[in-house]
């Protein structure tokens, strides 16, 4: 059967099954260099193998399976065996700190912990009342008395086809927890219907051939890699080239050459700036040219096009960085600056952004092209927009989430009785119905003099301008005015050319600001910004956390100004 015939999927289990049996012999997982290859026929008996050990654990419909690894196969193996029993995934965060991850195994009630062995030693200082805690990798018991998953035989009277097939459309597929920007992580309670059916809408709006290759790097906790990448490949038959670490990226594009890749601004604005040392003058040139004529179009203007010289140069660029036969580059989790979609565009990459969150999966995804150039698109099929007299956004959909895990007054306050999900973003819609975000309404500073100050689109504009910024956070409510934290490599501290650079980046985006928004004061800071510290797991700032850190920076700020 073909991808465009097949009927869609109710469970991530019959879309897995479906998916193997069409593209038995494609390649399912691998690793870079191939020192790991899974045909999708390979990725089934292995997942019908550990299904039938967790099930001799006692894992069964109903349970919650934890996870502790970095991306590899045996994770994508493990979690689609716990799926075919009815067990939801919890993935933790590797980055997160002990207290964290004892509250979210406290929170989400596993009866199993599936752990990489290279991190068992995470554990000793994680509080926890786990039942059963097994090695992923490795076929053999630990010397530690540890079992290896690999080395549990399924009991003998395991139906496999009998158990995947009695999983049900409103079973959980996963509980996967928010980032924790102002307080603690919420667990969204994730069916297998709202996981097959916003992935189905997200692939919609932008269809792409048949024989996606894509890279697993970012964590199996988040929303984008689960979703966007590791759910979709059972449904889409995807092949995945899997990072051990986020950090192999850059080597993984050479070696994979994807076709579809997923990632924050981060993460673009990185390989941005690696490809930018390497130019040449004329690769320079060639590149200003194409931003220009980026920019020309989206104006709405006729624009000429490039030379064969200057699109050869374009072509050798995109080899250069492994992104020479990407279909869909979509940037996601965080405001996207606009230099980062010009510099993609003028590549020659396609280039797209989306709104999605945890709680609702992926609610808009600009179409190809230019059309949604600036915005982010225009509600993906099955959801509807709204945008409330405050300015939030609300989001309406049956692939939506319905409440948050043993947190009534959260989900009374995020769910509401009509079906609208309150994201918690500022947003507008334009007169196509093209959303726009704003920043985050939890986020708004109100300095003395009144005005709302959306500082996110602040720091986008001071990273975009300045690559030496590795973070910024904007302070001020409250205050006389506002000011700025900047976080660098601590190699350039004493640095006087660093200093100079930021300063002229502060005045650079001051001069295009409301004179309200005006940065009056900036600090820079050397020490390193974490995940779990100062930053969530997914890299968003936790603002009062920088406050109080760098409370003694921030008042001399001020006391100087």
């Amino acid at each position: 059967m073909s991808r465009a015939n097949a009927t869609p999927a109710q469970t991530l289990c019959q879309a897995f099954q479906a998916t193997a049996a069409r593209v038995s012999d494609r390649v399912a997982l691998r690793t870079p260099g191939e020192e790991t290859s899974l045909s999708w026929g390979e990725y089934a008996a292995a997942v019908k193998q550990t299904t039938g050990a967790l099930a001799a654990l006692g894992v069964g419909r109903g349970d919650h399976v934890a996870y502790l690894s970095r991306n590899r196969p045996e994770l994508a193996i493990a979690e689609v065996a716990g799926l075919h029993l009815g067990a939801a995934g919890v993935v933790l965060y590797t980055a997160s700190p002990p207290a964290t991850m004892a509250e979210v195994l406290r929170d989400s009630q596993p009866r199993l912990l599936i752990v990489e062995s290279a991190l068992l030693g995470r554990l000793a200082d994680v509080e926890h009342t786990v039942e059963h805690v097994v090695v992923l990798d490795g076929e053999a018991d630990r010397t530690d008395g540890t079992l290896a998953l690999g080395s549990i035989d399924p009991p003998s009277e395991f139906d496999f086809d009998a158990a995947w097939q009695q999983v049900a459309p409103e079973d959980l597929a996963a509980i996967m927890y928010t980032s924790g920007t102002t307080g603690v992580a919420k667990g969204v309670e994730c069916t297998h219907r709202m996981a097959t059916s916003w992935v189905y809408s997200f692939d919609s709006v932008w269809p792409e051939p048949d024989g996606i290759h894509d890279i697993s790097y970012g964590s199996f906790a988040n929303v984008g890699e689960r979703g966007c990448g590791h759910w979709r490949a059972l449904l889409l038959g995807s092949t995945r080239t899997i990072c051990l670490e986020p950090k192999q990226l850059s080597e993984a594009l050479l070696d994979a050459r994807p076709t579809f890749l997923f990632g924050p601004p981060q993460v673009w604005q990185a390989l941005k700036r690696a490809l930018e040392n390497t130019l040449s003058t004329v690769e320079r040139a060639a590149l200003d040219a194409g931003i220009q004529r980026t920019r020309t179009l989206v104006q709405g203007e006729a624009a000429d096009p490039l030379s064969n010289e200057q699109q050869d140069i374009l072509v050798a660029l995109r080899q250069r960085m492994g992104l020479e036969r990407i279909n869909k580059a979509l940037c996601a989790a965080a405001p996207c600056p606009p230099a980062l979609r010009e510099h993609y565009n003028a590549l020659g990459v396609p280039f797209a952004e989306n709104f999605a969150m945890t709680e609702i999966g992926s609610a808009s995804t600009q179409r190809q092209g230019l059309v949604d150039y600036g915005t982010l698109g225009v509600a993906s099929p099955g959801y509807e927009l709204r945008i409330t007299d405050s300015g939030e956004l609300l989001v309406r959909s049956s692939y939506t989430a319905r409440k948050y895990r043993k947190r009534p007054e959260e989900t009374v306050a995020t769910f509401d009785p009509d079906g609208w999900v309150h994201t918690g973003d500022l947003g507008e819609l334009d007169s196509e119905g093209r959303l726009r975000l704003i920043g985050r309404k939890k986020e708004t500073i109100v300095p003395e003099h009144g005005h709302n100050v959306a500082p996110a689109q602040i720091e986008s504009a001071l990273l975009d301008c300045c690559p030496l910024i590795i973070n910024a956070c904007v302070i001020g409510d409250g205050r006389p005015h506002l000011s700025v934290l900047v976080a660098i490599d601590p190699a350039r501290e004493q640095d006087d050319a660093a200093r100079s650079a930021i300063a002229a980046a502060v005045e650079h985006v001051n001069a295009v600001l409301d004179p309200r928004e005006h940065i009056e004061a900036h600090a820079i800071v050397a020490d390193p910004w974490l995940p779990g510290d100062v930053l969530t797991e997914t890299m968003k700032l936790r603002r009062p956390r920088v406050a109080e850190r760098y409370a003694a920076v921030i008042e001399s700020m001020y006391l100087a100004s």
